[in-house]
């Protein structure tokens, strides 16, 4: 396997990019932060987000739809919603993403703005975790006859042939 590598969406005015980290930064991060704001509703979000709360953290998960992992296991993704909230994250429901992010004058804190028009204020850390995309790139698939779909994803039959 080639493995992937973590999309951020660039928001309306690019600022996404230059003011969150991925979720391959959550390992690098030097401090507990006092408050995160984890973006996505896949497992590695969901984890992120309880680990984070686990630790000490305010946090909050912004989902674009009404949860997070919803196309698993209905009795799943329910318990886990209402798990998530009795220790204490909040969930920002039907966001449709991000808008952008503005960072404070000082610096030392951040205010997230989703697409629908929601607002979470002194954040002091923001994790896309919204999704990942195929390392493909240098295998020159198309050379060799190997047809994509939008994004560089390998395209395959019902069979994933």
């Amino acid at each position: 396997a080639t493995g992937g590598y973590p999309t951020i969406p660039a928001g309306a005015d690019k600022s996404i990019a230059r003011h969150a980290i991925s979720s391959d930064g959550f390992f690098e991060l030097k401090s507990l932060p006092r408050k995160a704001v984890v973006v996505g509703a896949g497992y590695i979000a969901v984890e992120l987000a309880g680990v984070l709360q686990a630790l000490g953290a305010d946090t909050s998960l912004v989902v674009r739809k009404e949860k997070a992992l919803r196309n698993f296991d209905e009795l799943l993704s329910e318990t886990l919603d209402v798990e998530m909230q009795r220790h204490g994250i909040h969930i920002y429901r039907n966001t449709e993403g991000v808008n952008r992010i503005e960072e404070k004058e000082s610096g030392s804190t951040k205010t997230v703005i989703l697409n629908n028009g929601e607002v979470i204020e002194d954040v002091d850390v923001v994790i896309m975790a919204a999704g990942r995309s195929p390392l493909v790139e240098s295998l020159n698939l198309e050379e060799v006859g190997v047809q994509q779909k939008m994004g560089g994803y390998v395209a395959t039959n019902e069979y994933s042939e």
